[in-house]
């Protein structure tokens, strides 16, 4: 008996642990799935950006060219 008590009493801590680890890796993994989602919405925006600008100086370019400049 006095043995079962000594065995439960050195695994109960390292279970612990194990647990602990597991909840901050999940947790960790969650905030990064986070701020990976933000940055690639983030860059579907800038590709937008970046698209209306090309357009605009698509637009500038055929006005000089017409005006002969």
């Amino acid at each position: 008996m006095n043995e079962a008590i000594m065995i439960i009493a050195s695994v109960l801590p390292s279970l612990g642990a194990v647990v602990g680890v597991y909840v901050s890796v999940t947790r960790d993994v969650e905030k990064l799935k986070g701020r990976v989602y933000s940055l690639e919405s983030d860059r579907d925006e800038v590709k937008l950006l970046v698209k209306e600008c090309i357009d605009g100086i698509h637009e500038l370019k055929v006005l000089l060219a017409k005006k002969g400049i």
